[in-house]
């Protein structure tokens, strides 16, 4: 079990192995994402320890694996979380869901679902809430998915999430606690640094500056952090985007790993540039691959300050560039 987040923002994420299932989903893949829908389990459920949790979603796995009628290939969710926070890891990033009613609806959201009952343990904790809303920004950030967020029932006849869950969809999924989330609102003054936690994914949380956070923190590079520190936000939001330091040419080798690949990446596919993949589509990994080189020669090529080199390898200006274009 990891508490550092997918995305190193300090999301309480469990990937399918901690909870014992395959890696990956075979699930059909899915490039992009309207939004994110919110769903409950639509049965009796009661509170219990966070220790028991993943028996509880091995079993929901179970359980949809066993229905004939639906003829599921994995657990149906893209991800669930429980009642102390934590998200489980469903069928993931780019993978269509089989939990929103019909292959449309399947294809057009993500879906979550809250270890919430019908009976039972009934209204959402802080814990869940904010559980959400990191799912929420993980499928958003590194899932290709649009701003929307609704429930089950928009779009299908049906009362799940439930009352309760859903007021909160209806009110925009906000953070309990007031924080800054994607969809604008309030800064919070201070954060609280969590496990995991990089500047990065601090700033890209509370959707300001990274080089901002850190002047009206006085830090410098390394920019490093420690859990418990409280970090002052600036109040400002919407502001262009920012790129993060230049990691150097030698993270973009090719036939070699490094986070900044998978950073990289994820930039290409927010601006489009993916022809070039090994038929799967493009997705984001730490590997720099031929396919990378060419989706990064394509952007190149598309800038009239990079488009007399365009190489394929990234360097100051192109990794400036891939950040800061919309």
């Amino acid at each position: 079990m990891s508490l550092a987040g997918a995305g190193g923002d300090g999301m309480k994420f469990v990937e399918r192995e901690a909870w014992g299932a395959p890696s990956s989903s075979p699930a059909t893949y899915l490039p992009s994402a309207r939004g994110v829908k919110i769903h409950y389990l639509g049965s009796p459920y009661t509170s219990r320890k966070h220790s028991l949790c993943d028996d509880y979603v091995r079993a929901v796995r179970a359980d949809h694996l066993a229905n004939v009628k639906e003829n599921y290939v994995d657990i149906a969710y893209s991800a669930l979380v429980c009642e102390h926070g934590y998200v489980f890891e469903g069928r993931g990033l780019h993978r269509q869901t089989g939990a929103n009613g019909n292959q449309d609806l399947n294809r057009k959201d993500y879906a979550v679902c809250a270890l919430l009952g019908s009976s039972g343990f009934t209204k959402p904790t802080d814990a869940m809430l904010n559980g959400l809303r990191d799912a929420i920004d993980w499928f958003r950030t590194h899932g290709d998915a649009g701003t929307w967020v609704g429930g089950h029932r928009d779009g299908y006849p049906t009362s799940c999430p439930g009352d309760p869950l859903y007021a909160w969809v209806k009110r925009g999924a906000p953070r309990p606690d007031g924080g800054k989330d994607d969809d604008g609102g309030t800064a919070e003054e201070k954060y609280t640094v969590k496990a995991g936690d990089t500047l990065i994914g601090i700033a890209r949380r509370l959707n300001v500056g990274w080089n901002e956070l850190a002047k009206v923190n006085g830090m410098k590079p390394p920019y490093t952090l420690y859990v418990g520190q409280e970090v002052r936000v600036p109040h400002t939001s919407g502001g262009p985007r920012t790129a993060p330091p230049y990691p150097g040419r030698e993270a973009f080798v090719l036939g070699r790993r490094h986070p900044a690949v998978t950073e990289l990446d994820r930039q290409l596919v927010r601006l489009g540039f993916t022809r070039h993949h090994d038929g799967n589509g493009y997705q984001p990994g730490p590997l720099f691959t031929e396919y990378t080189r060419r989706n990064v020669s394509d952007l190149q090529r598309s800038r009239p300050e990079l488009a007399s080199d365009p190489d394929g390898y990234p360097g100051p200006l192109t990794w400036e560039l891939a950040h800061t274009l919309s």
